[in-house]
């Protein structure tokens, strides 16, 4: 078995150990009705430190394999780093050493590094493909020509702000590639506050279309439902959606239930 070789952590010296509480005050703290996210990032350090010299290596095992039990709600609280409870307990157990690893839970050892990690730098990231970029320039484009065929019929030509016509020709063309340049930089940039306020935008743009197709459908018919670009409006709104939001490390925030914060 790959945890015979495992090193056993060296004990803590005495002086050392007294700066540091032991487990099952800091689990008891976690567990009291005043816990806050300290008590559990708290926690979380004291399961990463080696044990004392006179701690009961099967005592500290139990109470590990006592978080790690997926009965047990505290093992899903999250530290700062959004390490939950139940992983913090895991690799403590790991640095047990032979024979105490032999008891980790079977729910847990598949996700056991016993091989390197595999670099998925090349891989494609989340976030629109080339189809979905097409889609949003075709639907910009076509609410472009909306706007310019309205001004060629009423003459609109050239640029005069003193023209609230014009004016509102101008800025519903910056309104509508606005929306589009804010998705397309934060997806190519990796910002999400940018990829957020391009999803608005979007989704803006497919409630005004919307609503004018309702509204013209009085004078053009059924029509104005198949000119209006709502549509397109909803399609672009829909894959230039934001990504899912990160975590530090780079990961898809995981849907395990976090501890409270309360106010500290």
């Amino acid at each position: 078995m790959a945890f015979q070789n495992a090193p056993e952590p060296e004990p803590v010296a005495a002086e050392t150990a007294e700066a540091f509480p032991p487990l099952t005050a800091l689990l008891a703290q976690v567990k009291s009705p005043g816990m806050v996210r300290a008590d559990i990032d708290a926690l979380i350090a004291a399961m990463g430190r080696a044990p004392t010299a006179d701690e009961s290596l099967r005592e500290r095992a139990d109470l590990l394999l006592g978080l790690m039990s997926r009965d047990n709600p505290v093992g899903k609280y999250r530290g700062e780093n959004w390490t939950t409870v139940r992983q913090a307990a895991k690799a403590a157990l790991l640095a047990l050493g032979y024979p105490y690893a032999l008891e980790l839970p079977p729910d847990m050892v598949e996700s056991y590094p016993s091989a390197p990690p595999v670099d998925d730098s090349t891989r494609p990231g989340p976030g629109p493909g080339a189809g979905s970029v097409v889609v949003t320039l075709l639907s910009s484009l076509y609410q472009t020509g909306l706007f310019s065929l309205v001004a060629t019929f009423t003459g609109a030509r050239r640029i005069d702000w003193d023209s609230p016509l014009e004016q509102s020709l101008i800025l519903g063309m910056v309104g509508v590639w606005l929306p589009a340049l804010c998705s397309f930089l934060g997806h190519t940039l990796g910002k999400r506050w940018l990829q957020v306020i391009g999803a608005v935008g979007l989704w803006l743009l497919f409630a005004g279309w919307g609503l004018a197709s309702l509204a013209g459908t009085a004078s053009l018919g059924p029509g104005s439902l198949l000119l209006l670009p709502w549509h397109l409006a909803l399609w672009a709104a829909i894959v230039m959606r934001p990504v899912p939001e990160k975590t530090e490390t780079g990961e898809a925030a995981p849907t395990d239930p976090q501890a409270p914060t309360p106010e500290s």
